[in-house]
């Protein structure tokens, strides 16, 4: 069973389950003609019984929860919606799949609640709410001996990502020769390609029960050598406007991730690679 199957990762998780020959449900808000047909989808609202009854139904034996709500940098409209889906929908989920019987929970946290690789320092306001429901989870955990294991993921970038991002935006703007408006480069960028992403995950199901992990490309660079390798893959020069942005508060200046990888796990897409693929993609 899959939450936020619809979003970047979700869908690259749904696709490679199926194709490894799962039995795949999707909890979704509204279905998706884009899933493959065999997946099970199910509309979901945010009355728990009723998520409740769903799951009992399918009676899931691994949850992958990827549903979220992120805000690099949150403003007031932000708060209600980061809310409710990082700490209220996963709450309900932790709830119902701990009635439906034996599931292995898997959790995505992200390397921002660990600010200059501390245990616990959220990056931002949505860093705080996956730590939030991470919380919640130990009482799952210790009360209804829930299943859980976690995994922290790093930047994700590949094939299909609709999402404001940095990277899709620097391709996007060396085909349109447009200019890019960025802080002064001496931040780091950790970017894992999707595949290695969802690898991790199918590894992170196999892993020790409430063993958190991490994910990472392990290759941070600064955003001027990301620039460089673009333009290094492309052939094409960045029209780079550097220092036209403030950089965001509390920006990565060094690598955050403290977890351990998930076991017999490790990244195989080099970001030349990753980003050659995504110039190959039809616009």
């Amino acid at each position: 069973m899959v939450t936020g199957a619809t979003g970047f990762v979700g869908r690259h998780l749904v696709r490679r389950l199926f194709d490894d020959g799962w039995s795949v449900a999707a909890l979704v808000r509204n279905a998706d003609a884009d899933l493959p047909g065999a997946v099970d989808q199910h509309t979901v609202s945010g009355d728990v019984e009723q998520l409740t009854s769903v799951v009992a139904n399918i009676r899931p034996t691994v949850c992958f929860h990827l549903a979220t709500a992120f805000r690099g940098v949150h403003v007031a409209a932000d708060i209600d919606p980061m809310v409710e889906t990082n700490i209220g929908f996963g709450t309900k989920l932790a709830e119902a799949v701990s009635r439906s019987g034996d599931c292995r929970f898997v959790n995505t946290g992200t390397v921002w609640q660990h600010y200059h690789a501390q245990t616990y320092s959220p990056v931002s306001l949505y860093a705080a709410t996956k730590q939030a429901f991470t919380d919640v989870l130990r009482f799952y955990q210790e009360v209804d001996h829930l299943d859980v294991v976690t995994l922290e993921l790093t930047d994700t970038y590949g094939p299909g990502d609709t999402r404001p991002k940095l990277l899709p935006h620097l391709v996007r703007a060396v085909r349109e020769g447009l200019p890019v408006e960025l802080t002064d480069g001496t931040q780091l960028i950790d970017l894992l390609h999707v595949s290695d992403a969802v690898s991790a995950l199918l590894a992170t199901a196999n892993g020790e029960s409430g063993a958190t992990y991490g994910a990472s490309s392990d290759a941070a660079i600064t955003l001027k050598e990301l620039v460089q390798r673009v333009e290094a893959v492309s052939g094409e020069s960045v029209d780079a406007r550097w220092g036209a942005r403030q950089a965001r508060p509390r920006e990565m200046m060094r690598p955050w991730m403290v977890s351990d990888p998930p076991p017999n796990w490790s990244p195989t897409m080099s970001l030349e690679d990753g980003i050659a693929e995504l110039f190959q993609e039809k616009d």
